[in-house]
């Protein structure tokens, strides 16, 4: 897919590298219950942070939430420009999950 967009638009690679943003991103494991990691989207507290933090970062980042597939973790990462902020944002939806699949 980027040959064909570098085809369409015809600009070379190190053009088309200047419109993406690098942003730093931040992994925090929260520990949770093995028999509970997978039902976190049907707690309504964790869904509305979830939600709010996906808004919050639409434009500049990104979240992504998903059960580890070996561990009794769920992983918190979160992409955006503020590497204090993403973190602090990453460790309180983090607590919020082990407080309530624990």
């Amino acid at each position: 897919m980027l040959i064909m967009i570098l085809l369409k638009s015809k600009k070379k690679p190190s053009e088309a590298r200047k419109i993406i943003n690098i942003y730093p991103q931040v992994l925090i494991n929260a520990k949770v219950n093995s028999e509970k990691k997978m039902t976190y989207k049907e707690d309504k507290d964790i869904n509305e942070a979830i939600s709010k933090l996906e808004k919050e970062f639409e434009n500049n980042g990104r979240v992504l939430i998903r059960p580890s597939g070996t561990e009794s973790l769920i992983r918190v990462m979160i992409e955006g420009e503020d590497k204090e902020y993403i973190l602090k944002k990453a460790k309180e939806l983090a607590d919020l999950i082990e407080k309530k699949l624990r």
